[in-house]
């Protein structure tokens, strides 16, 4: 009884603990996702929550007791978390621009599908969420979830309760992942890219030689049999190469933190 009762008490420094982790898992990669029901989402924001709280209420910051502050507190950590998480969410989408390279340049552009690791469920070309769902298991078979909750639970450190700043420093930071991403991503697809344009390069030249040949009824087939075949066999490097990227989250995670 006494133990529920000094939870009540403390009913505003838990919530503003749910805020703070609602706003991460709003965004995160993998628990982010459509595919997962709001009502995992919120269940799984109230047990981070509990186990965040349990060891942090020895050392809660005192809290405005009228709501106008509050409320600005609460925004402020609802901000914190959607920052955090929207940069983590930029790893994924390195892999989604290889696969949209990669897709529109065999000609598969109008074959869509709904991407289950979309965090709306959007329309998303096949090799890209092949390369998605590639990325999700290396994610979780390198624990990077456990990194997220790690980055999470060591905010509260490195972030106090209302002590968010967005400066020029946090958006450089974050313009620097997207640096990152767009090198990444032509990384993963320029083997295919490269091949490509030499298989453009050769069907052009045999328009020019054979000239009684209908080349433009098999471009589109060698190009696709050709860009499935370059996947196939450059799956063993990609792998590395997503692995290696996503390492480079948990300390690009405290860093980012540490600008705000």
């Amino acid at each position: 009884m006494e133990y529920f009762l000094t939870f009540i008490n403390n009913m505003p420094f838990f919530m503003i603990v749910f805020f703070r982790v609602g706003g991460m898992l709003l965004f995160a990669p993998v628990f982010g996702h459509a595919n997962i029901p709001m009502q995992v989402r919120i269940a799984l924001a109230l047990t981070f929550t509990i186990v965040l709280y349990s060891a942090l209420q020895n050392n809660q910051p005192p809290l405005p007791t009228t709501i106008m502050p509050y409320v600005e507190i609460a925004v402020k950590e609802i901000a914190i978390g959607a920052v955090v998480g929207f940069a983590a969410s930029i790893i994924f989408t390195a892999f989604t621009m290889a696969g949209n390279l990669i897709t529109n340049q065999i000609g598969l552009d109008t074959a869509t599908i709904v991407d289950p690791s979309s965090e709306i469920g959007e329309e998303e070309q096949v090799i890209t969420v092949f390369l998605n769902m590639i990325a999700v298991l290396v994610f979780l078979a390198i624990d990077g979830h456990h990194w997220f909750i790690k980055a999470t639970a060591q905010s509260f450190d490195i972030i106090p309760v209302g002590g968010f700043h967005f400066t020029t420093v946090t958006l450089a930071k974050i313009l620097s992942m997207f640096n990152a991403l767009f090198i990444v991503g032509f990384k993963m697809s320029a083997p295919s890219l490269l091949a490509i344009l030499l298989t453009v390069v050769v069907l052009g030249l045999m328009t020019k030689v054979a000239q009684e040949i209908n080349v433009f009824n098999i471009a589109f087939q060698i190009k696709i049999l050709i860009g499935f075949f370059l996947l196939i066999i450059s799956l063993p490097l990609l792998i590395p190469i997503m692995e290696r990227y996503i390492r480079t989250f948990e300390k690009g995670m405290t860093s980012l933190m540490a600008t705000m």
